[in-house]
């Protein structure tokens, strides 16, 4: 895991059991493109504690939330809410957003994949709740939607328009009444199908600062050529691909928007 680079630009990214291989791979090129270092990090190296010397933020991708919690719960997370608490950032994309909430719910009803329960980083302290849209499957990407997303009204321009990105089974985020609720902010809301939820989350936590997202902003149209897409996803990706780097432009801005400890 030894790396070189100057420390304001290395990033861990989760890469063990539940991290999708297309969602990390996708997540290591957006990086990239951001000019940061993507390392890519197993369970053992959150665990060894090492990275969070040298590195500014870490990201958990999309996948399966249940595996991140089953190898890092405990010491593990600690390490990670320990981090962020001291200056350094935390993205949580789709499972990885889960993953960052307080509670999960997760296909209520269905007896084959609800999973209902807390989570220990509790990055925003309400629940994360999904799929926001039907048909997810684990097996495949019949679920997947490119969806549309807007700022929230209270820091909405008149310029401001909806922007469309991709979409595999992730959240919404649901708030709780609670004081806590002051440490967190809305960046993007879904548009429809019938009303708006938060799509994209802010929080600060401590010295540092998370983002939670329940779509991928990180996956653009190029990164499609490597997975099964449909014909309906493949043409609205590359109608609005450029869209996406306005969510991500909003994302970063609130991420480095923290002093790392020397």
């Amino acid at each position: 895991m030894a790396d070189d680079s100057p420390k304001e630009r290395l990033v861990g990214v989760y890469s063990d059991d539940g991290a999708s291989p297309w969602c990390v791979d996708c997540t290591c090129k957006m990086l990239t493109r951001r000019s940061y270092t993507a390392v890519r990090l197993t369970a053992e190296d959150i665990l060894s504690g090492e990275w969070t010397r040298n590195f500014v933020g870490v990201v958990f991708p999309g996948g399966r939330d249940s595996p991140y919690h089953d190898k890092l719960q405990g010491p593990g997370n600690k390490l990670i809410r320990r981090f962020v608490e001291r200056g350094g950032w935390y993205l949580g994309l789709c499972a990885g957003g889960y993953y960052g909430s307080a509670r999960i719910k997760f296909c209520e009803g269905d007896p084959n994949m609800e999973i209902e329960t807390s989570r220990e980083l509790a990055f925003f302290p309400g629940s994360a709740v999904g799929p926001r849209y039907p048909g997810y499957k684990y097996v495949d990407n019949s679920g997947e939607r490119i969806v549309s997303v807007i700022r929230p009204v209270s820091c909405r321009s008149p310029r401001d328009k909806e922007k469309r990105v991709y979409f595999n089974g992730g959240c919404y985020f649901s708030p709780v009444q609670s004081e806590e609720l002051k440490c967190s902010t809305t960046l993007w809301e879904y548009v429809g199908p019938s009303d708006t939820a938060p799509a994209v989350v802010g929080c600060c936590v401590g010295r540092g600062r998370a983002v939670l997202s329940g779509v991928h902003p990180e996956v653009g149209y190029a990164d499609l050529d490597s997975s099964p897409h449909s014909d309906e996803v493949m043409s609205e990706m590359e109608l609005h691909d450029s869209d996406r780097l306005k969510v991500l432009d909003d994302v970063f801005v609130f991420l480095e928007n923290v002093t790392v400890d020397g």
